[in-house]
C-alpha cells in the first residue's frame, strides 16, 4: 500500500514539473514581430506587411487599393501607426494622412487631422506622444503631438530649402530625440540630438573631412540608451555633378564615450533604415546589396553586432524596407518556435 502511494506521488510530481516547464516556455517564448513596407504586390505600390522574426509567415495587413508606408508599432504591440499617401508616392504633391490599424489588419482608422505634408511619425516609448516631420510651418521641421491632450509643439525652426530636420527617434526614456539634420553645408547630413521639448540641440555625429560628400542617418537609439545607430553613406560626384555611391558604413556610436564602432558590408551596400531588436546586440537593417547595380533592390536583414553575421530575412525580388520590431505582439506555441526559429534563415552572401 505504501508503494502505491509513493508511486502515485511520484507521477503527480512528474506531471506537475511538466506543467510548470510548459508554462515557463509559453511565458518566455512568445515570438517578436516585424512590420515593414514592401512593393511585393508587383504594382509599384507600397503596402504594410508583418512577419515573424525569422522572415516566415509574411502577410499584408493594409488594403491593396492604397499607398501605405512608414509603419511603427505602438508600445503595447497591438496596433500599428502608418502613413497613407493619397498622391501615391508622387514626391512633389503631398497628400498624407496618419492611420492606425490592428496588428491583425482589422479596425483601420484615420489617426489625426493631418496637414498634407505630415510624414515619418514615431511613437514615444510610453505611447503618449508622437514626433513627426512636416512642412506645415512653411519649412521642414519636427513636431510632437500629445496623444492625451492633442497639444501640438514645433521643436525645430529651419530655413528650408537650406536646412531640413527629419527621420527622428526617441531615446528609451523619452527625454531626448535624435534626428537627421540636412543642410549645414552642401555635402553633409548629420545626426543631432535635442531634448524632447526642442531645447538643447547639439551635433552628435562628427563633421567629415573637408570635401567629403557624406549622408548620415537616420538615427536609431538602442534599447539601453547607450548607443545610437546610423549609417555613413559616402558619395563621389561625377562629371555631371551626379552623386555616385561609394559605400555605406553602419555606425554604432556611444552616447556616453563618443566612440564610433564601424561595420562594413560586402560590395557597395546601401543602408536605408534600421532598428534595434530587444537588446544592444542585434539590429534589423534595410540594405541594397549592391548600390551600383540597378537590378539590386532593398531587402531586410538581421545583423548580429557581436558575431557580425548578416542574415537575409525577406529575399524577395521586390523592395522590402522600413522594418520596425516589437517583442511579443503575437505568440506561437513553444514547440513551433523551437523548430522553426533558425530553420528558414537565408544567408546574405
Amino acid at each position: 500500500m505504501r508503494y502505491e502511494l509513493s508511486n502515485r506521488s511520484y507521477r503527480f510530481c512528474v506531471n506537475l514539473m511538466l506543467l510548470f516547464l510548459l508554462y515557463t516556455l509559453f511565458s518566455l517564448n512568445t515570438y517578436a514581430k516585424i512590420v515593414f513596407t514592401s512593393k511585393r504586390e508587383g504594382d509599384a505600390t507600397d503596402h504594410i506587411y508583418v512577419m515573424e522574426d525569422n522572415g516566415s509567415n509574411v502577410r499584408r495587413i493594409t488594403p491593396s487599393a492604397f499607398y501605405d508606408y512608414t509603419p511603427r508599432w505602438f508600445p503595447d504591440g497591438k496596433q500599428i501607426l502608418f502613413v497613407r499617401d493619397h498622391s501615391r508616392g508622387n514626391g512633389h504633391v503631398f497628400n498624407n494622412e496618419f492611420y492606425i490599424i490592428d496588428a491583425t489588419g482589422l479596425n483601420e482608422h484615420r489617426f489625426m487631422f493631418n496637414h498634407p505634408t505630415d510624414k515619418s511619425p514615431v511613437i514615444s516609448p510610453n505611447g503618449k506622444k508622437i514626433a513627426f516631420n512636416s512642412n506645415r510651418s512653411g519649412n521642414w521641421d519636427i513636431f510632437t503631438m500629445n496623444l492625451e491632450t492633442g497639444l501640438l509643439k514645433q521643436l525645430t525652426d529651419n530655413d528650408f530649402p537650406r536646412k531640413w530636420s527629419h527621420r527622428m527617434d526617441w531615446s528609451p526614456d523619452g527625454k531626448q530625440i535624435a534626428y537627421q539634420h540636412d543642410g549645414e553645408n552642401d555635402n553633409t547630413w548629420n545626426v543631432w540630438i535635442m531634448d524632447a521639448d526642442g531645447k538643447r540641440k547639439k551635433l552628435f555625429s562628427p563633421n567629415p573631412d573637408r570635401g567629403t560628400i557624406l549622408r548620415r542617418g537616420p538615427p536609431a537609439w538602442s534599447p539601453s540608451g547607450k548607443y545610437i545607430m546610423y549609417d555613413d553613406h559616402i558619395f563621389n560626384q561625377d562629371a555631371n555633378r551626379a552623386l555616385q555611391p561609394i559605400t555605406s558604413q553602419l555606425i554604432i556610436h556611444s552616447v556616453v564615450t563618443g566612440v564610433r564602432e564601424v561595420h562594413n558590408f560586402p560590395k557597395v551596400s546601401q543602408i536605408a533604415m534600421g532598428c534595434w531588436m530587444g537588446d544592444d546586440r542585434k539590429v534589423l537593417l534595410c540594405i541594397k546589396a549592391d548600390g551600383t547595380d540597378p537590378e539590386s533592390d532593398y531587402e531586410i536583414y538581421q545583423y548580429d553586432l557581436i558575431s557580425r553575421k548578416l542574415t537575409n530575412l525577406t529575399n524577395h525580388p521586390k523592395g522590402d524596407y522600413e522594418p520596425h520590431w516589437i517583442e511579443g505582439s503575437l505568440s506561437v506555441t513553444p514547440m513551433g518556435k523551437l523548430t522553426t526559429q533558425w530553420a528558414q534563415l537565408k544567408q546574405a552572401y
